[in-house]
């Protein structure tokens, strides 16, 4: 199998911020992700405003419960990352960079706008599956798009930078989304996230580097399960994204009742609570941005090795915190771990991945990975129900440090040195 795109614009090894498209693409994406941090208060207060369902201005509520009207919003965000993984990265490695960026920028813009001027939940969440597909398009198409900005030598960088600018954009945005609403309603918010596409949609236009498909290049055999099996084709990557599968499942279901481990465990008030989820983002953006300046395999795969064990360390501490200080030790070192396994994870898994296939593979992990976090949230409600939140945390701290040594001894048996000849091999049978 011949690798089927065309590569325009690919520069020599530079420092990152000299290259002129990614000072264009990292600001407009975290700024992005910051105005998705503001619809999703606004969402999340509107749902939830008087446990209908029914709009902040007033739209007609559907009947649920406000519990059930969260938990159907944070369905609608997830399952159609799920449902796209055939789709949406044959669609990133068939298609132009430029057009597919534009128009899936754009959809949601559109669907942001609409939402802003919906009534009802179903309306709503109709039109979050929209913004949705179109995250899932964009997502695969921009991280495949990165590499042939700055070179493969320094994905691992941009990524780094990438998720730290995000993770701080994401702070500012809940902060502001509680803000605006107060102030304006939560159309002026959505308003301002469906903005965010637009910018998003302008620099896309504007960066110069393209992914191109070569007309006449042969399919690749399996086309849409390409991106699954390019992952598991690789020596390494066979090991590290089922482990991270599992991960996901046993460390994000404390994330139900980590509420009330803070405010009913601990006591704290939604100010503390606040704060607590400050500096366990705060955690995140240092990790991702220790992590970026990594420049081997092997010292990534030990980044998400470690990662998973500080974060399995950190919950085992925050179940068993008797005050404050514990607590929040717990909640940075959480976050620090958390940002160097997905920074060390997007890495390997861009630069040990085909080009040509690298929309698809992207997907394909994201998808699977949103899948794991969905199952995680039905998992965590049932054990935090039995056990209640701090044995949830503890029990998920010590299955993640499970997961953790049993991965090192997995991964100590391979070649963590990527082999591509090899790799094309596999794909091409």
């Amino acid at each position: 199998m011949k690798q089927s795109l065309h590569i325009s614009g690919t520069p020599a090894a530079a420092s990152l911020w000299s290259h002129r498209d990614i000072r264009l693409v990292l600001p407009a994406r975290a700024v992005s992700y910051a105005g998705d941090a503001i619809a999703l208060v606004a969402l999340m207060l509107r749902v939830s405003g008087d446990g209908t369902g029914t709009g902040a201005d007033g739209g007609s509520g559907s009947g649920l419960s406000a519990t059930a009207a969260i938990t159907a919003l944070l369905l609608a965000f997830a399952v159609p990352t799920v449902v796209m993984i055939p789709f949406a990265g044959r669609i990133v490695d068939a298609y132009d960079s430029r057009r597919v960026l534009v128009w899936a920028s754009l959809l949601q813009a559109a669907a942001g706008v609409g939402i802003a001027f919906s009534r009802g939940l179903a309306a709503t969440l109709a039109l979050v599956c929209v913004l949705q597909v179109g995250q899932a398009v964009a997502g695969p198409a921009w991280a495949a798009l990165i590499p042939r900005i700055v070179g493969d030598d320094l994905v691992g960088r941009a990524t780094g930078v990438s998720q730290a600018l995000i993770g701080a954009a994401t702070l500012a945005g809940s902060a502001a989304g509680g803000l605006l609403v107060g102030m304006s309603g939560d159309r002026v918010a959505l308003l301002v996230d469906a903005s965010t596409f637009v910018g998003l949609a302008v620099v896309a236009r504007l960066v110069r580097t393209r992914r191109t498909p070569l007309p006449g290049a042969p399919k690749e055999r399996g086309g849409m399960t390409a991106g699954l099996r390019s992952l598991f084709a690789d020596n390494l990557l066979q090991v590290l994204v089922p482990a991270l599968w599992v991960f996901i499942l046993v460390g994000e279901a404390v994330n139900v009742v980590e509420v009330l481990l803070i405010r009913n465990e601990i006591g704290l008030g939604p100010t503390g609570y606040g704060l607590v989820l400050a500096a366990q983002g705060a955690g995140a953006i240092a990790g991702a941005w220790y992590t970026g300046r990594l420049r081997s395999d092997l010292a990534r795969t030990r980044a998400v090795l470690a990662g998973t064990a500080a974060i399995g360390v950190s919950c085992v501490l925050m179940g068993l915190a008797g005050g404050v200080v514990p607590l929040v030790i717990g909640a940075v070192a959480v976050g620090f771990g958390g940002g160097m396994l997905n920074a060390a994870t997007s890495t390997l898994v861009v630069t040990r991945s085909l080009d040509a296939l690298r929309g698809r593979v992207v997907a394909a992990l994201s998808g699977t990975a949103r899948a794991c976090s969905l199952v995680a949230l039905l998992l965590g409600g049932a054990v935090g129900a039995l056990v209640g939140p701090r044995a949830t945390f503890v029990l998920a701290g010590v299955l993640a440090v499970l997961c953790a040594a049993v991965t090192a001894g997995l991964v100590a048996r391979r070649d963590v040195v990527r082999t591509k000849d090899s790799l094309v091999e596999a794909l091409s049978h």
